[in-house]
């Protein structure tokens, strides 16, 4: 099952949130070859015996056994496919990138001696690609020149895609969208995704996802030498296998200060490792919070239907990088209804900021009522809440969305 499928399993109850605060994140393989027959396997098999690479695993069943198996699991540091008898095996490279972590590197293995497609594979990723038959000082001599010179290509040449959340005023809901939007893209789009809270002192993300915030965050924003992938790993707090939280609750008389470098170096160590790095951004216009914009994706302003919020979305766009190809602000109107028939209209909001929402969010107190204290994910539930979450699931992974006119979610 594909994970565009699995976002639209039937659930009729909210679930409880998965909590794994005594487990670490599960590192990658070192190496997993899913090769297409027998002579391919022991070719392998002997070149990683001689070599010996440790803890790596052989599969049949070549680049499609391949994608159905990183759809679920986590990709390996280096992947062999076999991509012999594969009628389009470039379009099942592509499909493997849509699966696959960033940073992760593939070598190719064929039957078509063809310099044409080689380029193509190179173009869609593939660190390289050797034609068969193969032989164990071939296959050895490609992987310590990898190994030696460093010159692997991950087939994702962008990394994780970062998106930054910030309300255009207090109370609009801004943490919430962040956290169960994080939450839904983890566990109904099976992606691996970091959710970073950078309000030290008074962020409300780990209270969303009923977890304990750790002194972690801090620890990497004050002293960016020492971030690297290991101690990220120590910091994060899982939540459930593919959703790691990053956040604080340092005591309000504190003194938190930390620069616009180090919030750059966090979120690049980051966007190596997953496939979103979900920044919720408190509204505080210093440079080290403005920096978490001008490295963002995507930019999510959330507002709701009051002057006040209008006013100042206007002047928070105004305040953002230019919105381009690179770096695209996507408004969402959250707790539509909420004001009945003084709320400023969404026709209105539209004349004023030029910018029509990705997505309307119905109020729903009665919800979200139910759902506080009570260790639950309201975007486990299925309903008007997580078909407003699926629509911009779908914006931010790149995959089309549902054909809706852009107020769908006022019904």
């Amino acid at each position: 099952m594909n994970a565009l499928q699995s976002s639209k399993s039937p659930l009729q109850n909210p679930v409880p949130i998965e909590r794994s605060a005594n487990k670490v994140p599960v590192g990658r393989a070192p190496l997993l070859a899913f090769v297409a027959n027998a002579e391919t396997e022991r070719v392998v098999r002997e070149c990683l015996a001689e070599l010996a690479v440790a803890q790596s695993t052989i599969t049949r069943g070549g680049i499609a056994k391949a994608i159905d198996y990183l759809r679920a699991e986590r990709s390996p540091n280096i992947l062999i496919v076999d991509i012999s008898g594969v009628e389009l095996p470039v379009s099942q490279v592509h499909a493997l990138a849509n699966v696959c972590e960033p940073g992760v590197t593939v070598i190719a293995i064929g039957d078509r001696n063809e310099i044409g497609l080689y380029r193509d594979l190179l173009q869609a990723g593939v660190t390289d690609y050797i034609v068969k038959p193969l032989n164990t000082q071939l296959f050895a001599r490609v992987l310590t020149a990898r190994a030696n010179t460093g010159d692997a290509r991950p087939i994702y040449k962008k990394l994780g895609t970062v998106v930054s959340f910030v309300g255009a005023r207090g109370g609009v809901g801004t943490t919430t969208l962040a956290a169960n939007l994080a939450w839904y893209l983890a566990n109904r789009q099976t992606r691996r995704v970091a959710l970073v809270d950078l309000d030290l002192q008074n962020g409300d993300c780990g209270l969303a996802l009923n977890i304990k915030a750790t002194p972690g965050l801090r620890e990497a924003l004050v002293n960016p030498g020492r971030v690297d992938k290991i101690l990220l790993e120590r910091a994060m707090t899982p939540v459930g296998e593919r959703l790691f939280v990053l956040s604080s609750e340092d005591p309000l008389r504190s003194d938190v200060e930390f620069t616009s470098e180090a919030v750059d170096t966090l979120v690049s160590v980051l966007r190596a490792l997953f496939h979103f790095v979900i920044v919720d951004v408190p509204r505080i216009p210093s440079a080290p919070y403005r920096r978490a914009f001008e490295i963002a994706d995507l930019r999510v302003i959330v507002a709701d239907q009051t002057l006040r919020s209008v006013r100042d979305t206007v002047r928070l766009r105004a305040a953002l990088p230019e919105d381009n190809a690179a770096h695209r602000d996507l408004l969402v109107i959250n707790r539509h209804g909420e004001g009945g028939r003084r709320a400023v209209t969404l026709d209105e909001m539209h004349k004023v900021l030029e910018l029509r929402p990705k997505s309307v969010i119905r109020f729903q107190p009665t919800l979200f009522a139910a759902m506080a204290g009570a260790a639950r994910v309201a975007a486990a539930r299925r309903g008007r809440f997580t078909d407003a979450l699926e629509a911009l699931a779908l914006e931010l992974s790149g995959r089309p969305p549902e054909r809706r006119r852009w107020w769908s979610s006022d019904k």
